[in-house]
């Protein structure tokens, strides 16, 4: 939380002040009721009085004081809130070493799991759409908001065949850029790339990431696997994670590179990517509600003393 004016939070030092006044108070009520000696008698005329209640109605008057004090302070807090218009396209490596199992289930499972994380995170209405690559690349499901065609497209994913890397990503450009061209406002738009290996098919992915660079795209790319290979795919040995070629593509378009070891951290990675992407932080001002609530609590103050002493505390 900020503050307009946190020169006026000084006369929150009133509260503490008036806590030792009403202490004294209390103290000095006790010391003349001792002086009346006939106590039996004392208690005969003295009317009977509620209990450790009797200080409720003071303590809300010292909250109502409080609130109303930082109201004055002009109290500003930032809300994440969903963005109105965004567009994310996913891409996703489903090649033949996508079926490699160094990440329980599997590659590819954690890789739909990650996916759905990713389509969860984000606001309902953003748009969203998904191009899987092997040895080419196939858009699965265009940009929109019909999550109902998406999720099913991301559970039918299949490993098989190269990487053809570059052209996944120029196909997801493709997509994002018609959007852009059909709003009349600029969207916000991002790439989510996921992949094991290293290009070996298409279009080489530097040209893709100098494309998305100028149509101020970002990628966030993501590496999965083990650093130093996965097995075997068909007797084929499977090559570790070209991570310098990704974070060069991160790094081209002002995105970020992550790595993912396991499952857990990958679905991780993506509802972050779908949390910070799908909402943004708004500076709301607090000053009426914040004085409303002081309000509020001064009035239930001075009822609550009406109601069991029949005067304001």
């Amino acid at each position: 939380m900020t503050f307009q004016n946190p020169v006026a939070l000084l006369a929150l030092l009133l509260v503490p002040a008036l806590i030792g006044l009403y202490w004294l108070a209390q103290r000095r009520r006790q010391r003349y009721a001792v002086r009346f000696t006939n106590l039996a008698l004392l208690g005969q005329v003295a009317p009977q009085r509620p209990g450790a209640r009797r200080h409720i109605p003071a303590a809300l008057l010292l909250v109502a004081l409080a609130g109303l004090l930082v109201s004055f302070a002009g109290p500003h807090a930032r809300f994440s809130v969903p963005k109105d218009r965004a567009s994310v396209m996913m891409v996703i490596d489903v090649s033949g070493s996508m079926s490699v199992a160094d990440i329980q289930p599997s590659r590819i499972e954690a890789a739909k799991q990650a996916a759905q994380s990713l389509v969860n995170s984000l606001p309902s209405g953003a748009s969203i759409g998904l191009v899987a690559f092997s040895s080419r690349a196939d858009l699965l499901t265009p940009l929109g908001t019909d999550r109902q065609q998406l999720l099913p497209a991301i559970s039918s994913l299949t490993p098989g065949g190269g990487t053809a890397l570059g052209d996944g990503l120029m196909l997801a450009l493709d997509q994002l850029e018609a959007a852009s061209s059909q709003s009349s406002q600029p969207t916000p738009s991002l790439i989510v790339l996921l992949t094991d290996g290293a290009a070996n098919r298409g279009v080489p992915p530097d040209q893709a990431g100098a494309r998305a660079a100028q149509d101020h795209i970002a990628i966030e790319a993501v590496g999965i696997g083990s650093r130093n290979g996965g097995g075997q795919v068909q007797g084929v040995d499977v090559g570790p994670v070209d991570e310098q070629a990704l974070q060069t593509l991160a790094n081209q378009t002002s995105g970020h590179y992550y790595f993912a070891s396991d499952a857990g951290n990958l679905s991780k990675i993506y509802a972050s990517l779908g949390s910070r992407f799908g909402f943004k932080l708004e500076n709301v001002d607090l000053t009426i509600p914040v004085a409303a609530f002081g309000t509020a609590i001064l009035v239930l103050a001075g009822l609550l003393s009406l109601r069991w002493f029949r005067l304001f505390p």
